[in-house]
């Protein structure tokens, strides 16, 4: 559907007068509904106001009233686990070495980036969490304003929710960015337009006495980018019968679960209170109000009074205004207050009642329920394969052989490849809305600014400290110098994910380091018996120093290849063996010749 056509201007009558949507929007924006109860912490009103059997629609409101979004806690933990994703030294991007609107290009995106400096910041905190929220929501490139001739384009990414994503097909994106007012019928709604060759934004409202929708504050650019530049968040993709698709989150797998902990959550909450307020009941008389009518009293009968004087001699019958209609009374009658007749105590039923006391409530569904609740926060998580980190510490004596880290690690891959993807994206028609009008005058081509985005493929989600720990139990099982080598690179990488120099400098250490894990005693032997050489020897014992002494006379040393760092330590370690070795006085050998002549 194109902007300015005919058939545009009637499908805006129709979305706006009629509300129309498109095709799939009841379905996606329920899901999102669902999801960001738990993402977002929303109020779940659709499974708060569900009766319960035999509930009491004070408890039920007191439910609603008091509900605090416990599941959430686990979705963030969830969150922050696939975050990791976004570490620096799981991903690169390499830019081309020239070319002035690549450096333009690179500075804007990851360091001048309105707001949040980087878009990779931008990315983790907003679009993750939108993503995993709203798998059919919406993100977009576009003018942060509109500049002059004499000024460049600030292209900006936007993400939409479902809900607002009014139409869609193969030409176009329509999103509604107003908060609609349903009781307004003079609504003005402001939309954003998305197609292959520009972006729109108007406003737009129906109008009655001529039947057409009226269009104003029509502001649009043409960005060039040959594509739109708008496309779904994205999840586990869903084919519908009609053979339409949508996407399910990627943590709509524990959906059911945390929906569970939700209700039985306010049901614990609920029974918690009926254990801090029980019932109460007491002893109660029957009601003695005698009400006066014409000189005569007539007195309580079970709560309502009966006396003559209706229509056509008719009697009246009302509630007695002292015990409300109950028939009792008491000294004290609160609300939810059992009342028994004296008389009924003093039947000689053996009850042996006090006159006042709080009904026993058993506590045992209540444990039930505080169980059950964890039970079903506990399956959510492992249902989206984030329960590994409640696992470790059950056997800290070998973490990494007893927890199988694969499916935690497919899962967080399947939606940091979607993020990176989005990324990728994001480059390419910032680089558009920057670079293609110019490129597109010019004839130059404008994807030689882009950068390789090279995405994560492993992912270690263990702690330093826990890296630590699996360390000293490979060293104290005798396991491969190689096995010892590659932890400890990973522990310096854990340790030093925000220090690239000092990360790149230790690692270095143990890499070019050619007795890595060797005793001492190992060493003397090995060198003894001629199967180590004397210059690894030299390299191992002076490792640091060497370093240090390259990067004094190279400051690039760090970054030449592994062949050529260990040509210069090399260099180094036999200049110290040569310095090394005894020297010979000539005048002790001539002394000693001349003593030997005398002698003979």
């Amino acid at each position: 559907m194109i902007y300015g056509t005919q058939e545009f201007a009637q499908l805006l009558k129709e979305l706006i007068k009629d509300e129309k949507r498109h095709p799939l929007y009841e379905i996606t924006v329920k899901h999102a509904e669902e999801m960001s109860v738990h993402i977002n912490g929303d109020k779940p009103l659709y499974l708060l106001e569900r009766n319960r059997p035999r509930e009491d629609e004070e408890v039920k409101a007191y439910r609603i009233e008091n509900y605090e979004p416990t599941t959430k806690a686990g979705a963030d933990r969830a969150i922050t686990i696939v975050s990791k994703g976004f570490n620096p030294t799981l991903y690169s991007i390499v830019w081309p070495e020239s070319g002035n609107d690549s450096k333009e290009l690179a500075e804007y995106t990851l360091e001048y980036y309105p707001i949040y400096n980087s878009i990779i910041d931008f990315n983790k905190d907003v679009v993750l969490t939108k993503m995993l929220a709203d798998a059919n929501g919406l993100i977009a490139v576009k003018p942060n304003d509109i500049p002059d001739d004499t000024k460049k384009i600030e292209p900006v990414t936007v993400v939409y929710g479902s809900s607002a994503i009014w139409w869609y097909d193969r030409d176009c994106f329509l999103i509604c960015v107003s908060e609609p007012d349903r009781y307004d019928k003079d609504q003005v709604y402001e939309f954003e337009y998305y197609d292959k060759n520009k972006y729109t934004n108007f406003t737009a409202e129906y109008d009655e006495s001529v039947k057409q929708v009226i269009q104003t504050e029509v502001i649009d650019y043409d960005h060039k980018a040959g594509g739109i530049p708008a496309w779904f968040l994205g999840g586990k993709s869903k084919g519908l019968d009609n053979g339409k698709v949508v996407y399910k989150s990627f943590f709509s797998p524990a959906l059911p679960y945390w929906n569970l902990a939700v209700k039985h959550g306010s049901d614990l909450m609920a029974s918690i209170v009926g254990h801090i307020f029980p019932q109460k009941y007491e002893v109660a008389e029957e009601c003695a109000y005698k009400l006066e009518h014409a000189g005569m009293f007539y007195g309580c009968r079970g709560g309502q009074i009966k006396y003559p004087g209706g229509h056509n001699g008719s009697t009246i019958d009302i509630q007695c205004e002292q015990c409300f209609g109950t028939g009792l009374v008491s000294v004290k009658g609160p609300l939810q207050t059992y009342q028994f007749l004296k008389e009924k105590l003093m039947e000689g039923t053996g009850l042996n009642l006090p006159p006042v006391g709080y009904i026993d409530v058993p506590i045992d569904a209540t444990k039930f329920l505080d169980e059950y609740t964890d039970k079903m926060n506990q399956k959510a998580m492992a249902a989206i394969n984030m329960d590994i980190e409640d696992k470790l510490g059950e056997n800290q004596s070998g973490v990494a052989k007893v927890i199988d880290k694969s499916a935690q690690t497919d899962t967080i891959f399947d939606i940091i490849s979607r993020a990176f993807m989005h990324i990728d994206n994001q480059f390419y028609f910032i680089n558009k809305y920057k670079n293609g009008p110019i490129a597109s005058a010019t004839g130059r081509d404008d994807s030689s600014n882009l950068p390789d985005v090279h995405k994560p493929t492993k992912f270690e989600l263990l702690t330093t400290g826990e890296l630590i720990n699996n360390f000293k139990v490979s060293k104290d099982s005798g396991l491969d110098r190689n096995i010892l080598r590659a932890q400890a690179t990973a522990i310096i990488e854990s340790e030093n994910g925000t220090a690239p120099e000092r990360k790149a400098y230790l690692i270095s250490m143990i890499d070019l380091d050619p007795l890595y894990g060797f005793t001492i005693e190992e060493i003397n032997l090995g060198v003894s018996k001629g199967v180590v050489r004397k210059v690894d020897w030299a390299i191992h014992d002076n490792i640091k120093n060497f370093i240090d002494r390259a990067m004094d006379e190279d400051k690039k040393f760090l970054e030449k290849k592994r062949q050529e760092k260990i040509v210069v330590l090399e260099k180094f370690g036999n200049e110290l063996i040569e310095a090394e070795k005894p020297r010979v006085d000539e005048s002790i050998m001539i002394t000693s010749f001349d003593d030997q002549q005398n002698a003979a």
